[in-house]
C-alpha cells in the first residue's frame, strides 16, 4: 500500500507539471450577465506537446444556448447542453484557444456552474484535466449588478463554509514599505486532499520573488514562475502563504498574477484557478494602498 501511495505521489510529480510537462485549461468569461445577454466563452487550452485525438466538454445550464465562434482545427457540437470540441490531430502550437458564443434565455435568474473537462491522449494513457469551479451570476433584465449579491453567490469565504471546498484565493498584492516590495498572501482551502499538491503562480517579466511562509512547501522561483511543491499538505484544512515580489526597476504599478492550484484527489489529478480576491471581500481590515510615491522613493533610497 505504501509503495502504491509513493507511485501515485510520484507520478503526480511528473505528469501534473512538477517537470513542466503541465497539461492545463482556464475559462475567460464573464462573472456577471443579464438575462437575455449573449457572451463569449474562450478556453485556453495548454497541452505542450501533445498531438493526437483530445477533447474538451463544457457543461451548460438548461437556458443557456452555444453557437459556434472559433473552433479551430476542432469539430465543434452542441447537445443535450454539452458543447464539445473534438480533436483527430492537436494544433502544433503548446498552447492555443477556442471559444464560442453564449446567448441566455431572457427568463434566467441565480448562480450556474459550468464545469469543464479536457481529455486527451499521451503515450497510449488516457489523461484528463477539468475545471470545476467556473461560475456565472444572471441578474434579471435591467437588475443592478450588487457586490454583495455576487459575493454571497461565488461563496467566497475563507475558511469556505462548505468544509469538503477545495480553493485558493490570492489577496490583492499591496505595497509594504517596511518589507520595500509587494506582498502577494495566498488562501488555501485543501478539504479532503492530504497527498501531493502545488501551487504555481505566474509573475510578469521584471520581478524577484522570495518565500516569506510557506507552510512546510518547497517554495522556488524560476523564469518568472513561483512554485510551492508539497509532498503531503499541512494538517490544518484552512492555511495561509505568502511571498514577497520587487520590481527590478521602477515600475509602481501592482502587477497583474495568474495561478493554479494542481493537486491529487481520489486517484485523479485536478486543477483549480487561483482566485484574486480584494481583502474587504473577506472582511480583513490590514489592506495597504499602493502608494506610489513611497515605491518611486524606494528606488531612490
Amino acid at each position: 500500500m505504501k509503495k502504491l501511495a509513493f507511485g501515485l505521489i510520484l507520478s503526480f510529480l511528473i505528469f501534473s507539471g512538477f517537470t513542466d510537462n503541465q497539461i492545463w485549461i482556464k475559462a475567460k468569461m464573464p462573472n456577471n450577465i443579464h438575462a437575455g445577454d449573449k457572451f463569449t466563452i474562450e478556453i485556453i487550452v495548454n497541452k505542450l506537446d501533445l498531438q493526437h485525438f483530445a477533447e474538451l466538454k463544457q457543461r451548460l445550464p438548461e437556458g443557456f444556448k452555444a453557437v459556434e465562434k472559433q473552433s479551430g482545427a476542432a469539430q465543434f457540437s452542441f447537445k443535450d447542453q454539452t458543447v464539445k470540441f473534438t480533436w483527430v490531430r492537436l494544433p502544433r502550437t503548446p498552447q492555443f484557444t477556442v471559444s464560442y458564443d453564449v446567448v441566455a434565455d431572457a427568463s434566467l435568474k441565480g448562480t450556474f456552474s459550468l464545469p469543464a473537462q479536457f481529455t486527451y491522449i499521451y503515450k497510449n494513457q488516457r489523461g484528463t484535466t477539468s475545471l470545476d469551479n467556473e461560475k456565472i451570476n444572471v441578474f434579471a433584465k435591467g437588475e443592478v449588478y450588487s457586490y454583495n449579491e455576487n459575493l454571497a453567490s461565488n461563496d467566497i469565504s475563507f475558511p469556505p463554509k462548505n468544509t469538503t471546498l477545495v480553493q485558493c484565493l490570492r489577496i490583492k498584492p499591496y505595497y509594504v514599505k517596511e518589507n520595500k516590495g509587494f506582498i502577494v498572501k495566498l488562501l488555501v482551502s485543501r478539504g479532503n486532499i492530504q497527498s501531493a499538491a502545488k501551487i504555481e503562480e505566474k509573475l510578469p517579466a521584471g520581478y524577484n520573488a522570495q518565500l516569506i511562509d510557506g507552510k512546510t512547501a518547497t517554495f522556488t522561483f524560476e523564469n518568472n514562475k513561483v512554485e510551492f511543491i508539497w509532498k503531503k499538505m499541512p494538517v490544518d484544512k484552512n492555511f495561509e502563504i505568502s511571498y514577497k515580489i520587487s520590481p527590478t526597476k521602477v515600475n509602481p504599478v501592482l502587477p497583474i498574477i495568474t495561478g493554479n492550484f494542481n493537486y491529487l484527489l481520489g486517484g485523479s489529478f485536478q486543477t483549480t484557478v487561483i482566485k484574486e480576491v480584494e481583502q474587504n471581500m473577506l472582511n480583513k481590515t490590514t489592506e495597504q494602498d499602493l502608494d506610489k510615491k513611497e515605491v518611486m522613493n524606494f528606488f531612490n533610497e
